[in-house]
């Protein structure tokens, strides 16, 4: 029975005495291997028994039900240099009192439950698995690091009830980190981790003067790039606005379907089809208001069209001239941004290629999905699921770097490893996942 007990257990280091199955699971007596040297002195053979109690271990559920293994925890008395012991025990991680492949198990659960699961599961404390997770996302956080881009993005996703920060890579489309927040203090921290930060040479951020004072503090160097989308979203909010002003003309059921319609309002002129062309025209047609918003919605977007600053700045200064009469209102919070954001707006058109987060807006929708599917997760779980549980992208450098006259011609022999480079999580695997 011993023998069988040992084999479905497979801790050959061990001998079970006697095994029981209780309502909170299986419970398994066994006896821990005998030192063969004193563990002070290191004298074989001196050392004899001093006393024993048992002590409670957790092992892997087995059938879905949890483990306890009952150690005969023994002390034991060197007559060599007089002192009393506890021999280690194999396989065992004392810190927590359970097996190591329990431990292994909890580190990799950890990532994928949350941590009430994985506690119940197991019998752990919920704060025990949270402290291995935590030891876990140190140890790759320290392992993993990222190539310093030259184009850097930042951005917000909407995570947990609250607005986190968003770090990428522009150039290569990859996830750098994800913050607790948004604040200013917190994104300063961050900004000064990154190493080699003289080589980000353009940041691209939303209208958020939190992110252009830590970036003008840590990163004077780097030149500020507001990203289009969140300017040119401001354009479609005045429409609405337009849209939503002739709610006290109409009757409910054409209130209905211009609610229904609004997604075509929306639409660039050359998305539109020729059948949704109609209905816009009949809008429209009917409120002359409605129709000059969406031209002047249109000559906005028509801005980033430009090849040029010069022409650019010509382009904004007559779109604020020609607002339509009796709309200033309507469109006073845009004109207001690209005064206060002038700068940074502007040197979009100065950079080699288009610096925008679009990008980063399929990175939030399928954080928000992971988010879904895993309700319970802490933040801390999502980053790092999000940081070290998916591919990263990575490249080999095959040339070696001469400290004197730069690429060198040879490339690596067999024997040396090649140099990697590790750009940050590779959005196209996110799919994958």
């Amino acid at each position: 029975m011993s023998h069988f007990l040992d084999n479905v257990l497979h801790l050959p280091e061990y001998q079970v005495l006697n095994a029981v199955e209780k309502e909170d699971g299986l419970h398994f007596h066994i006896d821990p291997p005998a030192p063969i040297a004193c563990e002070e002195c290191g004298t074989v053979g001196e050392s004899v028994r001093f006393g024993k109690r048992d002590v409670a271990y957790r092992d892997l559920p087995v059938h879905g039900k949890r483990v306890t293994l009952w150690l005969m925890r023994r002390r034991y008395s060197c007559r060599a240099c007089d002192k009393t012991f506890r021999p280690s025990l194999p396989e065992m991680v004392d810190d927590h009192r359970m097996t190591r492949r329990l431990y292994r198990y909890v580190e990799k659960e950890a990532f994928n439950h949350p941590y009430a699961y994985v506690a119940d599961t197991t019998g752990l404390d919920e704060k025990t698995v949270r402290e291995i997770f935590r030891k876990k996302a140190e140890l790759l956080a320290a392992w993993h690091r990222f190539e310093t881009p030259r184009y850097l993005g930042i951005d917000e996703l909407y995570l947990n009830r609250r607005y986190r920060c968003i770090l990428t890579n522009l150039e290569e489309r990859t996830l750098l980190d994800l913050l607790p927040g948004r604040q200013q203090d917190a994104v300063i921290r961050r900004l000064t981790e990154i190493k080699d930060g003289h080589k980000v040479e353009v940041v691209s951020m939303d209208m958020w003067k939190p992110y252009r004072n830590a970036v003008q503090m840590v990163l004077p160097h780097a030149r500020i790039v507001v990203d289009k989308f969140h300017v040119v979203r401001m354009a479609n909010d005045a429409l609405e606005k337009i849209r939503k002003g002739l709610r006290n003309e109409l009757t409910a059921g054409q209130r209905r379907t211009l609610k229904g319609d609004r997604k075509i309002l929306l639409k660039r002129a050359h998305d539109i089809s020729d059948h949704e062309r109609l209905i816009m025209e009949t809008w429209t047609g009917a409120f002359p208001q409605l129709l000059s918003a969406y031209d002047h919605k249109e000559r906005f977007y028509h801005i980033w069209d430009c090849i040029n600053r010069r022409d650019a700045e010509r382009a904004l200064a007559r779109w604020i001239d020609e607002i339509p009469p009796g709309q200033k209102e309507v469109w006073k919070d845009l004109v207001k941004a690209v005064s206060n954001w002038h700068e940074e707006m502007m040197t979009y058109f100065e950079t080699d290629i288009p610096i925008t987060n679009a990008f980063t807006e399929s990175i939030n929708r399928l954080a928000k999905d992971k988010n879904r599917d895993g309700r319970g997760y802490s933040f801390e779980v999502m980053r790092a699921r999000m940081l070290y549980t998916t591919k990263h992208k990575k490249i080999s450098q095959k040339t070696k770097e001469s400290p004197f006259m730069g690429r060198a011609i040879t490339t690596y022999s067999r024997s040396l490893p090649d140099v990697e480079k590790n750009f940050g999580v590779d959005l196209s695997t996110f799919w994958e996942d």
